[in-house]
């Protein structure tokens, strides 16, 4: 090849050879510092795309756990208020048969009208004070919510609903408002003999005679009933926990297995980075150096004028 003195092809070469290795080092360097290897469209263009697909799904997994787990705190509450309730009412239950027993005195019988009734009270209180989150647990006005109320909970990470959300409609069924109403179980004292209860109407039922049990056997019935609604809402409320639990399980699995995904497309290997990094390095300070011997090349051009 003749000595040239307009055209330095040896530095043009080793210019783009230098210009290679700049760009790859400085490409390493970044990686590096983000830790990731799309760092922008241009990387990889359909990584990029498969990337940002998954990371929606695994943000919306990510609020599906966070909705279940307010599901199961919500369930969580309302059995708590369940679970007194059903205690007012069994010792209401128990109080029934002792104002069967004809061994009391007027006192005495007063004494268990009171407790009843503070217990009834009681059980009003806490079915109207259940909320969580401002949701009022229990409302009885069916003008405010339906009787055939359904709660409907997210718990997927798309919109299909058949297969994303879970619905919780029994505990919150009508007969269970009917029998968290404490003034079906009142107990007021109208005689030195006698003792007198209300039903969930609200209506006096007839003097009832301590020596009679068939009144007192009717008004057991009522609050067994209301017992027994509320258990079979507790397992209501079990049941839809054991849900939402399995769901919290099954999104924590998807979501590892989506962030595993993920990390092999978008994260960058900092070993191979670093050697990258190290390699590209070398080269160019080698080119740095061969270019300045190539730009004097055509200075030998001067030693034969």
């Amino acid at each position: 090849m003749g000595i040239i003195i307009n055209t330095n092809v040896d530095s043009l070469k080793v210019q783009r050879n230098l210009n290679v290795a700049t760009t790859q080092a400085s490409k390493a360097m970044e990686r590096m510092t983000t830790g990731l290897k799309i760092n922008t469209a241009a990387d990889d263009a359909a990584g990029l795309v498969i990337s940002k697909g998954i990371t929606t799904q695994q943000r919306g997994s990510e609020v599906a756990i966070k909705n279940a787990q307010n599901g199961i705190n919500l369930l969580q509450t309302a059995e708590g208020n369940l679970d007194q309730i059903q205690n007012h009412l069994l010792a209401i239950h128990d109080l029934t048969l002792q104002a069967m027993n004809g061994g009391y005195s007027v006192e005495e019988v007063k004494a268990i009208e009171n407790e009843v009734k503070a217990r009834a009270d009681e059980i009003d209180r806490l079915a109207d004070g259940a909320k969580f989150n401002e949701f009022a647990l229990f409302e009885k006005d069916t003008t405010k919510r339906p009787a055939d109320f359904e709660l409907v909970l997210q718990v997927g990470s798309d919109s299909d609903k058949s297969t994303n959300t879970i619905s919780i409609k029994d505990v919150f069924k009508e007969s269970t408002m009917s029998a968290l109403t404490g003034k079906g179980t009142n107990a007021n004292g109208v005689g030195s003999q006698s003792i007198a209860f209300t039903t969930g109407t609200g209506a006096a039922e007839k003097v009832i005679d301590r020596a009679g049990a068939g009144g007192f056997e009717a008004i057991l019935d009522k609050i067994k009933d209301g017992i027994k609604e509320i258990s079979t809402r507790r397992g209501d409320i079990g049941a839809a926990a054991v849900r939402l639990n399995a769901a919290v399980d099954n999104l924590n699995v998807q979501n590892e297995n989506l962030q595993a995904a993920n990390s092999r497309i978008k994260d960058a290997d900092i070993a191979k980075e670093s050697s990258e990094f190290t390699n590209k390095s070398i080269l160019q300070q080698a080119g740095a150096s061969l270019l300045v011997q190539a730009n004097q090349a055509p200075s030998i051009a001067l030693s034969l004028i």
